[in-house]
C-alpha cells in the first residue's frame, strides 16, 4: 500500500499565517518607499514647473503667474497635483515679470508626514533656496 504524505490542517494554517505575516509586513514598507519616491518626484516636477513658468515669462516678454491652491499647482506651462502625503500650508499666487523675475520674498511651505520642505524665493532674479527640515521628534 502506498502512503501519501500531505500537510495537516494545522500545518497548513501555520504556513499560511507565516506567509500572510511576511506579506503584510513587506507591503507596509513597500508603500512607504513608494510614497517617498512619489514625494521626491513631485518636488522635482514642481521645481521644473516653476522654472518653466519663469523661462516662458522671459521668452514671451510678458507677466506669467503660478497658482498654488489646495491640491493643485498650475500655470500657463502646465499643472501638477499634490500627492496625498504632501500638503501646501498656504495657497498663493506667484507672478513673474517680463524678465522672469519674481517680485516677492514669499516662502512656499510643503509638509509631508516626516519632513517640511521650504522654498524661499529671492527678490528680482526669481531663484529660490530649498531647505528640508525633519518633522520627526525624538523623545
Amino acid at each position: 500500500m502506498l502512503k501519501i504524505k500531505a500537510f495537516t490542517v494545522l500545518e497548513s494554517l501555520v504556513a499560511l499565517t507565516i506567509v500572510s505575516f511576511l506579506t503584510i509586513s513587506l507591503s507596509g514598507s513597500v508603500n512607504q518607499i513608494f510614497s517617498r519616491v512619489q514625494e521626491s518626484l513631485f518636488f522635482l516636477s514642481f521645481e521644473n514647473l516653476y522654472r518653466d513658468t519663469q523661462k516662458l515669462s522671459a521668452i514671451k516678454q510678458e507677466d506669467s503667474e503660478l497658482w498654488l491652491t489646495g491640491r493643485t499647482i498650475r500655470s500657463t506651462s502646465g499643472q501638477l497635483t499634490l500627492p496625498e502625503t504632501v500638503e501646501l500650508t498656504t495657497p498663493m499666487m506667484l507672478t513673474f515679470d517680463q524678465a522672469g523675475g519674481n517680485s516677492s520674498l514669499k516662502k512656499l511651505i510643503f509638509q509631508t508626514p516626516d519632513k517640511e520642505v521650504r522654498y524661499q524665493l529671492y527678490l528680482g532674479n526669481g531663484n529660490f533656496k530649498k531647505t528640508e527640515t525633519s518633522r520627526l521628534h525624538s523623545p
